[in-house]
């Protein structure tokens, strides 16, 4: 029995490098590139004879994945498309044994890259993703963002901002020449309901066809890296060939235990749904929920001067706009509501500043009006009276 995997003879000796190389980083900015990581074949693990580790759910024991799969040696299908339906969660720092400052979580859809019977004679690394990915570092930073990638590239980001609470439809559709081992035609699609995006590709790429499945990972970037603290992810609207996959606990859920104690197990699908939950030590008891309601958004605002150079004595007008607050205040005059105008007579150069606070916290704008000092030329009126 043979069951795809990716750098297995190298993974635990590398993981220990690949954590004290990102333990060197101790943020991350918002919106940076993504980094150079693999969403990597299925890694599982395996007993003392070679066998497959399974729970005693009879779930296949993984270091990187977890979720679920509907796979050929199962269905005798092949599979030319898969979709489903995800909110992207919020991440948090988890506790973990890994000295790294960066946790990183993945949610995708996939086809290939799965193998576990007799005939599957080597490692299927003919693996094509969509997903998101949400990385959070141990000072609170996070990232989030959208990317594909066909094995053995790294994952390629999509041009679209993606955050916390955003709804994203994913599929991959096999459309010319779909006949395993050959080069086919795939295409691609994403679209953030929430965002309001759009994004789709087609891509030339030869796979197996062998599997589908729907995953929450903990990437690859010279070993298994440690997974951040996703709570719940849930996935809805699952297909693959166009159908509801057969899906159950027993038969083709894969629960994760990666190599810093953390865990992430599957819940009991509902329909074409299933959730997974994250957990430290231990496998955390989880159920199929639901997608909740998006975080509230953060407010943003503008203030402006009008002119914003005078001279000693003048007047300029102070004018804010503001969006998702329920309250504006000045800092260095008054400010009445959440959009409004006043003048002020500042007798040197001043900077104004408003705060507006929301559900989704508060931001800060700030204007600077100079002022020019009056200074005289010399006396009289410019004429010269001789005699």
């Amino acid at each position: 029995m043979m069951v795809a995997r990716a750098h297995l003879t190298v993974l635990f000796a590398t993981t220990l490098l690949c954590s004290a190389a990102l333990a060197a980083e101790s943020s991350i900015p918002e919106n940076r590139p993504a980094p150079s990581i693999h969403h990597s074949p299925i890694n599982p693990h395996r007993k003392g004879d070679g066998s497959l580790m399974r729970s005693p759910k009879n779930q296949l024991v993984t270091n990187n994945w977890s979720g679920y799969e509907v796979a050929n040696f199962q269905t005798q299908q092949t599979y030319n498309s898969a979709a489903a339906t995800w909110q992207v969660p919020t991440v948090t720092y988890g506790a973990s044994t890994s000295s790294s400052n960066i946790e990183y979580a993945s949610l995708w859809l996939g086809i290939g890259g799965y193998c576990e019977n007799a005939g599957c004679t080597t490692i299927d690394q003919t693996l094509i993703q969509l997903g998101t990915d949400q990385v959070v570092s141990s000072s609170g930073g996070t990232n989030y963002y959208a990317w594909y990638e066909m094995l053995p590239q790294y994952s390629v980001t999509i041009p679209h901002p993606i955050h916390p609470g955003d709804i994203i439809n994913a599929s991959i559709q096999c459309v010319a020449s779909c006949t395993p081992g050959t080069t086919q035609t795939w295409t691609m699609t994403m679209a953030d309901t929430t965002a309001g995006w759009n994004w789709t590709q087609n891509f030339q790429y030869a796979t197996t066809m062998l599997s589908a499945e729907w995953v929450v990972e903990a990437p690859y970037g010279g070993g298994v890296l440690p997974l951040s603290d996703y709570q719940q992810a849930t996935f809805e609207a699952n297909t693959a060939n166009g159908s509801i996959p057969a899906l159950s606990l027993s038969t083709n859920s894969i629960v994760m235990y990666d190599p810093w104690s953390q865990t992430s197990n599957p819940a009991s699908p509902s329909g074409s749904s299933f959730s997974t939950c994250w957990g430290s030590g231990g496998l955390t008891p989880c159920m199929t929920g639901s997608f909740g309601a998006p975080p509230a958004s953060a407010p943003t605002e503008t203030l402006a001067s009008s002119p914003t150079s005078i001279t000693a004595g003048q007047s300029s007008t102070l004018a804010w706009n503001s969006s998702n607050a329920t309250s504006c205040s000045g800092a260095g005059f008054a400010a009445s509501g959440t959009s409004g105008s006043t003048t002020v007579t500042p007798t040197a150069t001043s900077t104004y500043s408003i705060t507006c606070t929301g559900s989704g916290g508060s931001s800060t704008a700030s204007t600077t009006v100079t002022v020019a000092s009056t200074t005289s030329s010399g006396g009289g009126n410019g004429k010269h009276h001789g005699k």
